[in-house]
Formats: C-alpha cells, sequence, structure tokens
C-alpha cells in the first residue's frame, strides 16, 4: 500500500470513466470492435490496469468504475476475480464524459467516510502513484487540484489547414487526470452545471464555474492519453519495459 500522509483513515473514493465509445481508436481499425478500455495492457485489461493502480493507494476507501452498460458484467467478473480490499461498484455510464462522472458520484450517497474525489479517464492507463498521490495532497490542502504538464511546443491556430495565428505559450499547461476536489465542492459543481446546463470537458471547468480555484500540480508525461492504436502500442511498449526492469531487479 502507497501512503497519503494527510490521512490516518481511508477517506478517498476514485471515479474511473471506462464508458467511452473509443470513436477515435475504433475508426482506425475497420475490423475491430473492442473498445481500448478493453485492450489488454501487460497482462491485464486497461480498465483493470487502472483500477488496480488506484487500489494500492492506502487512503483509498471506494472506487467506482463507470462503463458502458453492455461491458459492466465483464468488468464486474475482472474485478471480483482480481481480489481487492477496497470497497467497489461498476455503474453504468451516461451519453457524456459529465454525465458518466455525476452517475459516478451518485454512487458515492452514502458513503460517509469520503472526504476526497479523485476523477480519472482510464485511457491516462499509465498514472502512478506519485501523481495520485500529490492530487490528494493538494486537494486536501487546497480544496481541490488537477495534475498537468507545461506546454513546451510552439502553438499554431489553425483554420482549413492554414496557420491564422501563433499563440503564446506562456502560462499554458496541458491538463491531465486524475482530477481531485473535497465531495462537497465537487458535488456543489455538478449540481450547478446540472441546473444551469452547462457542459463542461473536465472537472476542473465545472469548479471553475462555482468559484473555485483548483491548484495545478505537475503531472507526467508517461500519464498520456490513449486516443488512437499507436498511443495503446506505445503504452505496451513502456509497460513491457518496465515488467522487464522489475524482473531483473527481482533475480539480482
Amino acid at each position: 500500500m502507497l501512503k497519503d500522509d494527510g490521512a490516518s483513515t481511508r477517506d478517498v473514493a476514485a471515479i474511473i470513466v471506462a464508458g467511452g465509445s473509443s470513436t477515435r481508436y475504433r475508426k482506425e481499425q475497420v475490423d475491430h470492435t473492442l473498445p481500448k478500455q478493453l485492450e489488454m495492457l501487460g497482462d491485464l485489461p486497461l480498465y483493470l490496469h487502472v483500477f488496480r493502480t488506484f487500489s494500492l493507494i492506502a487512503s483509498m476507501h471506494t472506487i467506482v468504475l463507470v462503463g458502458r452498460e453492455e461491458d459492466i458484467p465483464i468488468m464486474e467478473k475482472g474485478v471480483r476475480d482480481f481480489g481487492t480490499p477496497v470497497t467497489w461498484r461498476v455503474v453504468k455510464g451516461g451519453l457524456t464524459r459529465q454525465e458518466s462522472v455525476y452517475n459516478g458520484l451518485r454512487a458515492l450517497d452514502g458513503h460517509s467516510p469520503i472526504r476526497i474525489v479523485l476523477v480519472h479517464d482510464v485511457a491516462r492507463a499509465l498514472v502512478d502513484d506519485i501523481v495520485i498521490l500529490s492530487i490528494i495532497g493538494a486537494a486536501r490542502e487546497h480544496g481541490s487540484a488537477i495534475p498537468g504538464i507545461e506546454v513546451v511546443d510552439t502553438i499554431k491556430r489553425v483554420v482549413d489547414h492554414e496557420i491564422v495565428e501563433t499563440v503564446s505559450r506562456e502560462n499554458l499547461w496541458r491538463a491531465q487526470t486524475p482530477q481531485g476536489a473535497k465531495i462537497e465542492l465537487l458535488r456543489a459543481a455538478f449540481e450547478a452545471a446540472k441546473a444551469s446546463g452547462f457542459h463542461g470537458t473536465d472537472e476542473s471547468q465545472l469548479l471553475e464555474c462555482i468559484g473555485e480555484q483548483p491548484r495545478l500540480v505537475r503531472g507526467s508525461d508517461l500519464n498520456f492519453k490513449i486516443t488512437y492504436l499507436a498511443d495503446l502500442e506505445r503504452a505496451r511498449y513502456i509497460v513491457k519495459n518496465m515488467q522487464a526492469i522489475e524482473s531483473l531487479v527481482r533475480h539480482e
């Protein structure tokens, strides 16, 4: 178990969003129907690889997997066979990512020990404990937090394949997940968005809309999003090499 110095009890929940249709991923593969969340990464399907990472956090109390309705039996069996000391549930996703996260948040109703909630995209399968623990710690101290990577590339605004502007990269960061917040803040943000009909791109944007300013902490270059087949192959290459190194260390 990986310690979270800010807590002496298990009071963290993670909502892992694994209900996407993988449209861009599957578009590359005419004869391929398997959604990326069920693809294998190392010795586990993607959703279970991510589940395992979060389950190793000592302060983790509950993990909610949000999946497509047709995948729920598969995921439930996978987690059950995997075995874990944390409380877990698999719930049906919504039509949008925001609706899916809201469903996951609703699944936490009645879980009184929960103080911090993390929301993570299953497509960021190589998230590590350092990032997770950093977000938990920052959310405890500041109320909410997200990981990010500073933009280092030159940014171009393009219209119809023509460059219309070079955008300053000063103070620009690429947001990652998990994004975390105290549960009452996250609930307030989602309820406000639902009441106003607002649809944001991530939890941070919803929190910003209620006046909350999430703390930005440094993320990881390995915490990239698997969007296309090439991304999955890159992730598999990284995991294969990490497993080879771990095997060498064990046998030294």
